[in-house]
């Protein structure tokens, strides 16, 4: 009791909470022998102990956080309102720091200080020796007095900020009413001033009311201009309508007055074309003649026509630019093959000159550079007479010069093209016209040169658009000399067209002299990279109709760093394949429009495709009918992430490998020598295996591209030889040639089936079967094989003979049209249907049958050849019937309206014959 004595003695006192917690854990610790102890705290929130004092304890442990109620011994403890004794502590879990090292407690006691009934902190102590039940007994003695020790003190100190506070907002009070006396007294004042102000302003109430109605005099004069102005704004928006309807009936007319020229002048060219060709030789060398100069001329109109539409495109800021970069090499090269044998027939000295110091390259649109040379340069040789000479220089040089376009005066270098002559030269006052549209510097009724006027006009407008500016010099009787200036890179912001904007389609183009990209299939939701293509990207076509899946691939090629392009119909993705030629296909065999196992056959009977891989991903297991044809392999729907990875790898291998390679599996040396050397080329290179076993064993050493395969070898038959390679994963795609002179029984032509993709049989053409088989397979560019071997593959497939006897209908409204196109089609052995109109055509299908194939104009009363082929289409029976859309209306987006209306292709009108013999061709091809 002595100890409990002088442990309440040493609290009494005004002590506050921290010193007291301090003075008790110290004490008790003393005088119980323990070496640590702590005392915690209940915080407000009642859920925390926080340490308030420690005797021993290590930094860690004063600077730790507080502790939860529920957390620990301590918590645990406070949780359950009762002392928590741990005894017999292992050494190594809890230690005490001396001066000398560490010292391993063995005992630990926490005890909960309770007042009215709730845990207030938490007592704490550890003892190296132990607590004896004495010990104990004096700590559950003591914690009573200890609770109402703190809480008292902590009541004390709660008084004592309360009080503080009192006082604090006692003075805040006095300070209060001390500044509302000032304010009352302020506001006395103020008082007083606003009876004097109010006195002033009621005298400049009076002054207010007589400006009030002078203001109201002028408001009622600004309502009236301000309705005056309303009225202006109206008719300047129903002019600018106006103007806006003026434009587009100009645009209109301009569309409707090419398909009127086109019209008549497409039978003039078909017409003439097969006079001047005189296959009946029943004309004269004069007559024919006669035909060929009505054949140029009406390519002269042509080209007249499409001036036309150029400088409206220009004027009215239609005008689409495909900017690449493009070498100062090609573009001569073109201009100089162009105008070489003109200057030849002329007699005119023709030279080109180019810096050397100059860059190498420009970014421009190409298509419209060379149009700005041509106009030009054909200007240079009209003026120029025999023996004298017209010269083209490009030099790079520093923007100093006073251009009327200030934005080249802020670039630090330029291209100057200059094109001079020495011809006629020009008057001083005509200077000033020649570049106004229809102008010439001879417009009189007897001048000598002919022309439109068009040519500078567009010129100088194509310039303008690009950036830059023509300027001109000349003497007369001396010579002229047009100088076009362009900055090295195209910006679209240095651009100044007439008015309106420009459209710019930067990099649009894999190659230079490749046409527009065609636009976004209207019916797909899946926006590809047609409009992003560039000259060194690597394009993969995607046809399937599944929009889901095709952004799957899509996205797949995208990862590969290849560029997509996606066609949901099969004839639309024909049609993008001849336009963009892509690196490779992935197709579905199931396709609206056109099946794709059609697709697969149109491929692969254009030379111009036949080489591009095929690659069949579909949820129908047409994969014998799709190896049959050319693909190059077959993966069934669904189909993995890891399945896509490692058919992407195969294909862009096969891509990646310029050189192919075949093996030859035939037992005759002579024989394995002809076929080698019939079939290899600079891009593939053949291997001989005489017997079964060296052909496996090369098969497993090597991956070979393609195998042909005789039936009769010396240590096995063909048949073995091709079960083991069916039997091998690693080899059973590779695509097999059965090359065999052996008369095949049904049982061994059905067993072949499954095991080869195609059997020749060695007869009398049997070469140049072998041949066109192999490069199927081999999926070779038929325009890189030695003329001889095209020549073999054009005579076997016999194009001339796709036309004979073929059935076509023509649909037209224009009878010259009708008969210029029969007459040309019949000169190849085909057999002409005709009809008016589009309900005139769905007749005639439905009365004749066999129709094999269709030449559908766009723009026919009644109905046109749009609505006309949808109902086509939607007849089951002709779904897959070609039909080839014919139209003058060369417009934009006329393409992809065809496309998408169900069209299979696309001619423009007027027509050229050979052009449309070889589409037929390629439509008609079984």
């Amino acid at each position: 009791m002595a100890g409990s004595g002088e442990l309440t003695k040493n609290m009494q006192g005004n002590k506050a909470v921290v010193e007291l917690a301090q003075l008790i854990i110290t004490y008790l610790s003393n005088y119980l022998n323990a070496e640590v102890g702590a005392l915690y705290l209940l915080e407000n929130d009642d859920m925390h102990l926080k340490l308030a004092a420690g005797y021993a304890l290590g930094k860690s442990k004063i600077d730790a956080p507080a502790i939860r109620v529920g957390e620990g011994v301590v918590g645990q403890s406070a949780a359950e309102n009762k002392t928590t004794l741990l005894q017999d502590i292992p050494k190594k879990y809890f230690t005490v720091n001396t001066g000398f090292g560490e010292v391993a407690l063995r005992d630990i006691i926490a005890s909960p200080l309770v007042f009215e009934h709730k845990v207030i902190g938490i007592i704490e102590l550890g003892s190296i020796a132990g607590f004896t039940d004495i010990q104990k007994q004096f700590l559950n003695i003591v914690l009573d007095n200890i609770a109402i020790g703190i809480t008292s003190s902590q009541s004390r100190e709660k008084m004592k900020e309360l009080l503080e506070e009192t006082q604090r907002q006692a003075e805040e009070l006095e300070s209060q009413q001390e500044e509302l006396r000032q304010i009352n007294e302020e506001l006395q004042e103020k008082t007083e001033l606003l009876e004097k102000s109010e006195a002033e302003l009621k005298a400049q109430q009076e002054e207010l009311q007589q400006s009030n109605e002078e203001l109201e005099e002028k408001a009622n004069l600004l309502e009236e201009q301000k309705e005056r102005l309303e009225n202006s704004k109206v008719d300047l928006e129903n002019k600018a309508g106006e103007l806006e309807v003026t434009s587009r009936y100009k645009s209109e007319f301009l569309a409707n007055m090419s398909h009127e020229l086109r019209t008549p002048l497409n039978s003039i060219l078909i017409l003439a074309q097969l006079l001047s060709e005189n296959k009946a030789n029943v004309l004269g060398p004069k007559e024919v003649e006669f035909a060929s100069n009505i054949h140029n001329s009406g390519n002269d109109l042509l080209n007249l026509i499409n001036e036309i539409l150029d400088l409206s495109k220009v004027e009215s800021g239609k005008m689409e630019l495909d900017i690449v970069e493009t070498s100062f090499d090609d573009i001569l090269s073109d201009v100089s093959s162009m105008f070489t044998e003109v200057a030849k027939n002329k007699s005119i000295d023709f030279k080109i000159h180019i810096d050397e110091t100059s860059h190498s390259t420009i970014t421009t649109d190409k298509q419209r550079l060379e149009q700005i040379l041509r106009n030009l340069l054909s200007n240079a040789f009209k003026f120029t007479g025999k023996d004298h000479s017209v010269t083209l220089t490009v030099a790079k040089i520093p923007a100093v010069e006073s251009f009327k376009n200030k934005k080249l005066n802020s670039l630090s270098e330029v291209v100057a093209f200059a094109v001079s002559d020495t011809g006629i030269g020009i008057p001083e006052d005509k200077l000033g016209i020649i570049f106004e549209a229809f102008q010439q510097a001879d417009g009189s009724t007897k001048r000598k040169y002919g022309g439109t006027g068009l040519g500078l006009s567009i010129s100088r407008e194509l310039a303008n658009v690009l950036g830059g500016e023509i300027q001109l010099h000349s003497i007369e009787g001396k010579g002229s000399t047009f100088t076009l200036f362009l900055p090295i890179v195209f910006d679209p912001l240095n651009s100044s067209p007439v008015e309106g904007k420009v459209e710019v389609k930067e990099n649009a183009k894999r190659k230079a002299s490749e046409p527009k990209n065609l636009e976004q299939d209207e019916e797909s939701p899946v926006h590809d990279d047609r409009n992003s293509i560039q000259e060194q990207d690597r394009v993969i076509l995607i046809m399937e109709d599944d929009p889901g899946f095709a952004r799957i691939l899509l996205d797949f090629v995208r990862d590969r760093h290849y560029k997509g392009i996606i066609a949901t119909k099969g004839n639309t993705g024909l049609s993008y394949a001849r336009h963009y030629k892509p690196d490779a296909i992935f197709l579905d065999m199931k396709l609206p429009i056109m099946d794709g196992a059609d697709v697969l056959k149109r491929l692969k009977s254009d030379p111009e495709l036949r080489h591009i891989p095929v690659q069949v991903i579909s949820g129908y297991d047409r994969k014998k009918e799709g190896m049959e044809l050319g693909a190059f392999d077959f993966v069934r729907k669904p189909v993995t992430n890891d399945g896509l990875v490692k058919t992407f790898d195969k294909i862009e291998a096969f891509v990646n490998n310029k050189l192919k390679k075949l093996l030859v599996v035939e037992d005759n040396e002579n024989q394995n020598l002809a076929i080698r050397e019939l079939i290899g080329n600079g891009d593939v290179k053949c291997f001989p295996a005489y017997s079964g076993m060296e052909a496996y064993e090369a098969l497993g050493k090597e991956f070979f591209d393609c195998i042909i395969v005789d039936l009769g070898l010396p240590d096995m038959t063909g048949f073995e030889l091709l079960e083991k390679i069916k039997i091998n994963e690693q080899l059973n795609t590779i695509p097999v040639v059965v090359y065999t002179g052996k008369d095949l029984t049904r049982e061994e032509s059905l067993r072949l089936s499954k095991l080869a993709n195609t059997v020749v049989l060695k007869t009398a053409n049997s070469q140049e079967r072998l041949l066109d088989e192999t490069i199927l397979f081999l999926h070779r560019v038929e325009s890189r094989l030695p003329i001889e071997k095209q020549t073999i593959i054009r005579k076997l497939h016999k194009t001339d003979e796709v036309l004979r006897n073929k059935k076509v209908l023509v649909v037209d409204d224009d009878i010259r049209n009708i008969y210029s196109l029969t007459n040309a089609l019949e000169e190849e052995g085909m057999l002409c249907f005709t009809a008016d109109n589009g309900k005139a055509a769905l007749d005639m299908i439905k009365e004749k049958a066999g129709i094999d194939i269709i030449l559908m104009d766009v723009m026919m009363p009644e109905m046109d050849g749009y609505e006309a082929t949808r109902e086509i289409r939607s007849l089951s029976k002709f779904s897959k019937l070609p039909i080839i859309a014919l139209t003058a209306k060369a417009m934009k987006g006329d393409k992809e309206k065809c496309l998408n209306a169900g069209m299979s292709d696309y001619i423009a009108k007027p027509v050229n014959i050979d052009q449309l013999l070889s589409l037929l061709r390629v439509w008609l091809y079984k």
